[in-house]
C-alpha cells in the first residue's frame, strides 16, 4: 500500500479531488484537524509562565529548549 499526503490551499479542489479518487475507487481520508489545539491545562500553563515571567518569578528560556517543547507537540 503507498500512502499519498496532499496539502490542498484553494478549498474549492477538495470535492474534485474526491471525484477523482472516488471515479478510480481509491478509499481516502480528509483531515481538516491537522492543526494542533492546546488543552486547557496547556493554556493555562502559559498563562502562569507568562505572569511568573512579568512579575519577575522566572527568566526566559533557551531557544532550543523551546524547540524542543515544540517538537514534542507537533511531532
Amino acid at each position: 500500500m503507498t500512502t499519498l499526503t496532499v496539502n490542498i490551499q484553494n478549498e474549492n479542489d477538495l470535492p474534485v479531488l474526491q471525484e477523482i479518487l472516488d471515479r478510480f475507487g481509491l478509499p481516502y481520508v480528509v483531515d481538516n484537524e491537522s492543526e494542533y489545539v492546546f488543552s486547557e491545562e496547556e493554556i493555562a500553563g502559559f498563562m502562569k509562565t507568562r505572569q511568573d515571567y512579568l512579575d519577575g518569578k522566572t527568566t526566559t528560556r533557551s531557544w532550543t529548549d523551546v524547540q524542543e517543547d515544540l517538537n514534542r507537540a507537533f511531532n
